[in-house]
């Protein structure tokens, strides 16, 4: 069996859970996405991984709400597919998990009210 941890009696224990180093993904977004990224580039790749954690910093003034959605990459048809949505209400440090298992994503911001905001995102995967 592959990837199994065997503690000192020679049981099988849980499943290992490796996450990485939160890395950025989007720094300083101070509008809404008026469309889909053009291509997967600018994407996080979660290949490997079950879990994608974003740690998103938003800062405004007026702030209203503010909506985001994880965007799914289909490489067949090269196009994205809309996942979760998550609609934050204060400005401050918050985290979106998404199970992404091994998909490309992208964190896409939908929608806005207020008077301004500006929005950096890192991502860590799990």
């Amino acid at each position: 069996m592959a990837n199994v941890r065997l503690d000192q009696n020679g049981i099988p224990k849980g499943p290992v859970f490796e996450s990485t180093a939160p890395l950025q993904h989007r720094s300083a977004v101070t509008s809404v996405d008026a469309a889909d990224p053009a291509d997967a580039s600018e994407a996080v790749d979660s290949a490997g991984y079950q879990f994608c954690r974003f740690d998103i910093t938003l800062s405004g003034s007026g702030l209203v709400s503010l909506d985001v959605q994880v965007l799914f990459w289909n490489s067949r048809l090269s196009q994205w597919f809309g996942g979760g949505k998550r609609q934050l209400t204060e400005t401050g440090r918050h985290a979106v998990l998404a199970e992404t298992r091994g998909a490309v994503v992208f964190l896409k911001v939908i929608a806005f009210s207020g008077t301004s905001f500006s929005l950096s995102a890192d991502y860590a995967l799990s």
